[in-house]
């Protein structure tokens, strides 16, 4: 009997449990999903997503549906953090299909739609989907998702000659914020904007507003996506020709995608790296690149920019004259657009083709091929007629409104965001105050006391060193990236001056160590000589000098290399006979756009080699 009424217990209390611990589980998940939807979209882990997803998704019945809609927002999120837009896009789909969702939940997933139609270059189908959200999304707690809506359809106007359709749609989302000033969130708005601008051929504004956001980002430690910034940034410098920054800008987002492990986001900037160097000659090295980057197109089944590259791959074996790796790209180029619609850089493919087919023999293809390439172009000119009869005036107004608005836009989100963050921090501030004030008495104590120490070690060393002294390159190069960063980040002149004695390895072949060492000393004296009081110098390489000057314009730095280089010259060397030093010098000043150093330092010893 007693065993009876132990296997009854067990039968009804050990399903019980069982019971217990999936209810625990699943308020543990619900618990999980509102936590990583309250957090920044860019800063969500992507394993603990999907691992969480799949929990979810598994179990639908155990869910409700805002907490199912929620979890594909966060799965679309993370999709697109790696740069997975196709993924991204289906997951807003499957979101979308949800019956009975919030305002709010149904608004953020029709938004990711669009956005997926919008890289897609489907622009009708992207004004269709914000016009929908525009329409409904008409209260204070959605705002945020009328503001995303109307810059989406103002980007499609602009993107389908509508000039007008599409600036209403700025006005409108200037007189909202203006309305609401207490809307943070404007840097998704920013990035929609600004891109625009780059579709419509205003490169100049695209990078004004690409080089804001990047600032922007960086004074809010916004970094999570910021390879998507310096990728637009690149193709902003490309198109206006400016390879070498263009170059700068996609190794940093190709970077930044390989840190963040995001292989596709990588590839972009990979195949934005082989355009710039194609442009520059460098055939070799725009293959490999492109190599990489089709690989990872190809596994990804991301057909377009993957037909881009089979394209470019062609050019550069043609330019290696690699005919049988040329006519094999063009080949498998060919194959893969047959079921793709062909960009305007795309059509090239179609002359290529014709070339080649010429080339074999083959005149009744190549023939086609042309003839199919003319068709396409016409197709083009077509789209672009109709901004032909804008006034060119009205046109160039709406394009300055459109990017004050979007600067006026960053500088407010900036304020915005650093004021919010203030007046969090207020509160503890007011916490920490005294063990801080104790903490910094302390500082104070210890760090004036080292300040004396270094003065009196200052002074000595300047006492002790002799005027031909002048600091190792290590030292020099520390020196100037320790002066051009402040000189960015506080925005005051910086003057470099790059001086070389061209024929130093000559006169090292000619005369021993001792004879080159005097030489070093008498033009390390010079250099220290007419050097200014804050000014610093030092050697780069064997006969190669820089001299920093802070706070210093390029006239005044050139002054001092004149009267150094006269110096140089009146000076005579008694122990290198009838050999004189040939002089050459550069100086500059770096600008907002020169982001490297050493790709500055490098321009400027370059004139002196002209």
């Amino acid at each position: 009997m007693p065993c009876k009424l132990l296997l009854i217990f067990c039968f009804f209390i050990a399903p019980s449990f069982c019971f217990a611990n999936d209810a625990l589980n699943v308020e543990q998940n619900i618990k999980d999903v509102e936590r990583y939807f309250l957090q920044d979209a860019e800063n969500l882990p992507y394993e603990e997503i999907i691992t969480l997803s799949k929990k979810i998704l598994g179990s639908q019945e155990n869910y409700t549906v805002q907490i199912r809609g929620k979890t594909f927002i966060l799965l679309a999120d993370v999709a697109n953090n790696k740069g997975e837009n196709s993924e991204a896009f289906h997951f807003a789909q499957d979101g979308i299909s949800l019956q009975g969702l919030e305002p709010a939940i149904k608004f953020n997933l029709l938004l990711k739609v669009a956005d997926g139609y919008y890289l897609q270059e489907k622009y009708e189908k992207t004004q269709n989907m914000a016009t929908n959200v525009i329409l409904i999304a008409d209260s204070p707690q959605v705002l945020k998702y009328r503001l995303i809506a109307l810059s989406y359809r103002a980007v499609t106007y602009a993107l389908q000659n509508k000039n007008d359709l599409s600036m209403n749609d700025l006005n409108q989302v200037k007189v909202l914020i203006s309305v609401n000033p207490q809307y943070e969130d404007h840097l998704c708005l920013l990035e929609i904007l600004a891109t625009a601008h780059y579709y419509l051929g205003d490169y100049q504004a695209s990078l004004t507003m690409q080089n804001k956001l990047l600032t922007l980002k960086f004074d809010l430690d916004k970094l999570a996506n910021i390879d998507q910034t310096y990728l637009h940034l690149g193709r902003a410098y490309f198109q206006l020709n400016l390879f070498d920054d263009a170059y700068n800008a996609f190794w940093e987002a190709q970077k930044y995608g390989k840190n963040k492990n995001a292989p596709i986001s990588a590839a972009y900037a990979e195949l934005g790296l082989a355009e710039v160097l194609l442009k520059q000659g460098e055939f070799s090295d725009s293959h490999n690149w492109l190599l990489s980057a089709s690989a990872t197109f190809n596994e990804k089944s991301l057909s377009k920019p993957y037909l881009t590259s089979l394209i470019l791959l062609a050019e550069t074996s043609s330019l290696l004259n690699n005919k049988a790796l040329y006519q094999h790209y063009l080949q498998l180029a060919e194959l893969n657009a047959k079921h793709i619609k062909l960009s305007k850089k795309q059509a090239k493919l179609l002359l290529l083709l014709s070339d080649m087919y010429q080339k074999n023999g083959d005149y009744k293809n190549a023939l086609i091929a042309h003839k199919d390439y003319l068709v396409l172009l016409e197709q083009f000119q077509k789209k672009a007629e109709p901004s032909l009869i804008i006034d060119s005036s009205q046109m160039l107004s709406a394009n300055d409104k459109s990017r004050n608005l979007i600067l006026n836009l960053a500088e407010q989100s900036k304020l915005q965001t650093q004021f919010s963050a203030k007046f969090i921090a207020q509160k503890e501030v007011i916490y920490l105050l005294i063990v801080i004030v104790i903490l910094l008495l302390i500082t104070l104590v210890f760090f004036g006391l080292r300040q004396r120490t270094l003065r009196l070690n200052q002074v000595y060393d300047e006492v002790e060193q002799p005027l031909s002294y002048l600091v190792t390159p290590s030292q020099t190069k520390r020196n100037y990236q320790l002066n051009y960063k402040m000189a960015r980040k506080y925005d005051y002149p910086l003057a470099i001056g790059y001086l070389s004695v061209v024929n130093w390895q000559e006169l090292s072949f000619h005369f021993n160590h001792k004879v080159m060492l005097e030489v070093s000393k008498t033009l390390a004296i010079l250099l220290n000589e007419s050097k200014g009081e804050f000014d610093e110098a030092g050697t780069i390489n064997d006969g190669e000098y820089l001299l920093i000057a802070p706070h210093q314009t390029q006239a005044e730095i050139a002054i001092k290399l004149n009267s150094l280089a006269n110096a140089i010259k009146l000076r005579f060397f008694a122990n290198l006979g009838d050999y004189s030093l040939k002089i050459r010098y550069a100086y500059g000043s770096p600008t907002a756009q020169d982001i490297d150093p050493y790709i500055f330092l490098s321009r400027l010893s370059e004139t002196t080699k002209a």
